[in-house]
């Protein structure tokens, strides 16, 4: 089953999904009639590489997930000396918190954002690179919260909301589209887009920019799609509207000509015929999994948010108002 993302407040059951027929050693057990003499490791990865593909061929309904990313406030007191060649900073009359590592932290507006690598002390940090710009002491700084993940398994964001301010947000959004717009991000304010960002360096999931940057302590509800994990337990189940028996035509397909005509269970004919099978009903399965969340009827909003009033008025007015775009 799909893993919830961090913070989300979703918890998943492993329980049986009203569309799947088998659990995981069901699975195994059917395919190792098909060939005896593979090993269950190898049954367990074929299952898992049958049950991938079928997940990468469609947003399915069944992995999409509901969650919030929350940002906390702003945060500025005391003053820090950065120099130049290092990653350190070091704060005078700061209290900074190992919960600031991954924020984001600026001096000024014509320096690069850093993001926090590292925490030593209430007044001592590291970030993410060098400090490129002239040293500097007892200047003024911020600490805040712009670049955020929606979850380590995320496979694509669907719907992002500004609560607070009660529309929905723009996504996908290029970074070249806000370094032209807004080089120096001096924009802040009520958040109205989504950027696609770097992967996170610590672990690779997909990490996104918040624009303008929120200042305050907010939440922000999505609805995306993920990526589920390899079943590994004998009662796991693959996820909602997955249909077990489908995955199985893959899986005995690669499991009929395991080992090559060494096999006594060898039959490329017979595999060719499962595959086309497979085929066959995952057509069959997303036109019914349509039927549950249409995404073959969305469209991709793909006018940029800019408009020619400034960013004060695109702020305060209905994204789906705006004109001239």
């Amino acid at each position: 089953m799909p893993v919830a993302p961090p913070g989300s407040g979703v918890g998943l059951t492993q329980q049986r999904p009203a569309t799947t027929q088998s659990n995981f050693r069901q699975m195994i057990g059917e395919l190792l009639q098909w060939n005896p003499d593979m090993p269950v490791q190898m049954a367990q990865k074929l299952i898992n590489n049958a049950y991938r593909r079928v997940v990468d061929s469609r947003l399915w309904y069944g992995l999409l997930q509901k969650g919030q990313v929350n940002v906390p406030n702003a945060y500025t007191t005391g003053t820090v000396a950065v120099t130049n060649g290092s990653a350190v900073v070091t704060g005078t009359g700061t209290a900074w918190t190992p919960a600031m590592i991954g924020s984001s932290f600026r001096v000024g507006f014509s320096t690069p954002i850093y993001r926090i690598a590292g925490f030593q002390s209430p007044t001592q940090i590291t970030l993410d690179l060098i400090w490129g710009g002239p040293s500097q002491s007892t200047v003024s700084y911020m600490i805040f919260q712009n670049i955020v993940s929606f979850g380590n398994n995320i496979k694509k964001l669907l719907a992002v909301v500004n609560q607070r301010q009660g529309y929905r947000m723009k996504l996908h959004i290029p970074q070249e589209v806000l370094n032209i717009y807004d080089t120096w991000r001096t924009t802040t304010g009520w958040t109205y887009l989504v950027s696609n960002y770097a992967p996170s360096p610590v672990d690779g999931s997909p990490l996104f920019e918040l624009y303008p940057a929120p200042t305050f302590q907010q939440s922000f509800p999505f609805l995306a799609s993920v990526q589920p994990p390899d079943m590994v337990n004998d009662q796991d189940f693959p996820a909602s509207w997955m249909r077990t028996d489908v995955i199985m035509y893959g899986a005995i397909a690669f499991a009929l000509v395991f080992r090559g005509k060494n096999s006594k269970y060898y039959d490329p004919a017979t595999a060719k015929g499962f595959l086309s099978l497979q085929h066959e009903e995952v057509v069959k399965m997303a036109r019914n999994d349509d039927n549950q969340y249409p995404q073959d009827l969305r469209w991709e909003f793909s006018r940029y948010p800019f408009t020619q009033f400034g960013a004060d008025w695109t702020q305060s007015h209905d994204i789906d108002s705006w004109s001239g775009l």
